[in-house]
């Protein structure tokens, strides 16, 4: 019994800073995840927050209606 505790114990331990290791992505290498430049990055990111949604989903909604908006161009 105290084996099979140390060994979930150690392997809990091991796995958990496996995860911590990762660091998060900047906004140019989250730019270039979805293909698009740093500027318009930030600026869909903007409209996100101003429709109170995560980026991501934003980024559903607008790859999923087949539709890119060019907000610099809107007249």
């Amino acid at each position: 019994m105290r084996k099979l505790v140390s060994t979930v114990l150690v392997l809990s331990v091991v796995a958990l800073a496996g995860c911590a290791s990762e660091k998060p992505l900047s906004e140019a290498e989250q730019a270039a995840q979805y293909g698009m430049t740093v500027q318009r990055y930030r600026e869909e990111k903007a409209a996100a927050a101003r429709m109170n949604m995560k980026f991501e989903d934003h980024m559903k909604t607008m790859m999923g209606d087949g539709m890119q908006m060019d907000h610099g161009n809107m007249q």
